[in-house]
């Protein structure tokens, strides 16, 4: 696909395309599941979804999903929990980036093309074959793999370690990666998605900024997981919402400090128009603590 498809916008205007960012005055890359989903153990501020899906109305924003999810379970979440139709999604981790103009989902394959360099054919075979030598370590069900991410599971316990031994395994025998561990609270185990070096949720995020022309001081980044760790801890302006994990919140922390990033992680802690931070309550509290005049487009 070239860049003028990849670029194409997500609305319309008098029948015209308009590319994005063309009226949209700034770019929320948010992660989904109990981020703006409210599927964590926290309760979730009634008023919060219907504020955002009208902020997204009003074309004030550039919207895109930053996930785990592939395709369909994207498209399921947002019937699910009614959420505003996204201008792009930043797939399995990172992975995948889409184009999604009027309902149309359309392949960015420079990314893909891009991400393959580091990831020879056998990738897939060469991680299962050494996953297996680490006990504990369990495979995920095959509709959570896909050509760019092989997903397993742990114990909580063991996640980090795990991650450690198998990079260190991959490292040997000559696969670039990038490992990302990350905690499922609902069922209390560690996931560990292995993904090419170049691929990450950051990363991808920087791809759609440059391509459609936002910068740092109009994008805002939403997350609360471990797999959200290299864009709430990076240059982007990020925002942690309240429900994180207290292991997430104090890395997110830790991380952003030593890479002297602190001005740049927002961690949402309740207040703001009487919502109490979590899920969709926290993104639009953050948006507001980088950009003060959404409290006027909220009104």
């Amino acid at each position: 696909m070239d860049t003028m498809n990849q670029t194409e916008p997500a609305r319309k205007k008098n029948g015209k395309p308009l590319r994005p960012g063309s009226r949209a005055r700034f770019l929320l890359c948010s992660d989904l599941d109990r981020t703006l989903i409210p599927n964590g153990l926290q309760p979730e501020s009634p008023r919060a979804r219907p504020l955002l899906r009208g902020l997204v109305r009003k074309a004030a924003v550039c919207l895109v999903y930053v996930t785990g999810r592939n395709q369909a379970l994207v498209e399921e979440a947002i019937a699910q929990y009614q959420l505003p139709w996204p201008d792009a999604v930043i797939g399995d981790v990172g992975t995948r980036i889409w184009s999604t103009l009027d309902g149309k989902w359309s392949a960015w394959q420079q990314w893909e093309d891009l991400i393959a360099r580091q990831w020879p054919p056998d990738a897939p075979d060469r991680i299962a074959a050494e996953a297996k030598k680490i006990g504990g370590i369990r495979r995920q069900p095959e509709d959570r793999q896909s050509r760019f991410k092989q997903s397993y599971t742990c114990g909580l316990a063991d996640l980090d370690a795990h991650c450690a031994g198998l990079r260190s395994r991959l490292s040997d025998c000559g696969l670039e990666v990038n490992i990302i561990g990350s905690i499922d609270e609902v069922t209390d185990q560690g996931l560990i998605d292995v993904l090419p070096g170049a691929a990450t949720k950051q990363s991808a995020i920087e791809m759609v900024m440059s391509a459609w022309g936002f910068h740092h001081w109009n994008t805002i980044c939403a997350g609360d997981s471990g797999n959200d760790l290299p864009f709430l801890t990076s240059a982007l302006q990020a925002v942690l919402v309240a429900n994180a994990t207290d292991r997430v919140r104090q890395r997110a922390v830790s991380l952003a400090a030593q890479q002297g990033q602190s001005a740049n992680l927002y961690i949402a802690r309740g207040g703001f128009w009487g919502m109490n931070g979590n899920y969709s309550a926290g993104v639009l509290e953050g948006m507001a603590h980088y950009v003060p005049q959404i409290r006027n487009m909220l009104e």
